[in-house]
């Protein structure tokens, strides 16, 4: 009875250690794919800014444009 009381307790022990292995890996997939997903998107807000630099410049261009055709008037 003994014997079959160790087997189990070695049995489980290895099940909740196979069991917080694949819960650790699990953990370490999302974290990396969290991790990806954030610099994605850290891509495409720096992206976003240098469009709405670009697009701020351009207005500055136009602005410029419009008070030379005032003066013109």
């Amino acid at each position: 009875m003994l014997e079959i009381m160790k087997a189990w307790q070695e049995g489980f022990a290895n099940f909740a250690a196979t069991l917080t292995a694949g819960m650790l890996l699990a953990s370490g997939a999302t974290l990396v794919a969290v991790s990806s997903q954030q610099m994605k998107v850290s891509a495409q807000i720096e992206s976003i800014n240098e469009k709405l630099s670009s697009l701020t410049e351009s207005m500055k261009g136009l602005e410029g444009r419009v008070r030379n055709l005032e003066i013109k008037r």
